[in-house]
C-alpha cells in the first residue's frame, strides 16, 4: 500500500512572497500559464499546493525560495 504524505497548502500571498512577485502576478500565473489552484470552500480565498507549484516551478524555471515557506 503507498502511504499518502501530507502536503502543504499555501494562500496566493504566501506564493508571491515565496516567489519575490506580487499577488497579481500569482494570479495571472494560474489563469493563463497554468498554475493549478484551488478555491476553498464558498471560493472566497485560492489555495496552491505544493506539488502543484512545485511542478509548475520547474517547468517553467520559476524561483521558488522553500526556506520561507509558510512565513507570513
Amino acid at each position: 500500500m503507498k502511504k499518502t504524505q501530507s502536503q502543504r497548502v499555501f494562500s496566493v500571498k504566501q506564493v508571491a512572497q515565496m516567489c519575490r512577485v506580487s499577488n497579481e502576478t500569482i494570479r495571472r500565473w494560474i489563469r493563463k500559464h497554468g498554475l493549478n489552484a484551488y478555491n476553498t470552500t464558498g471560493g472566497l480565498a485560492i489555495k496552491i499546493l505544493e506539488s502543484d507549484l512545485r511542478k509548475f516551478s520547474e517547468g517553467l524555471r520559476v524561483f521558488v525560495d522553500w526556506d520561507s515557506a509558510g512565513d507570513e
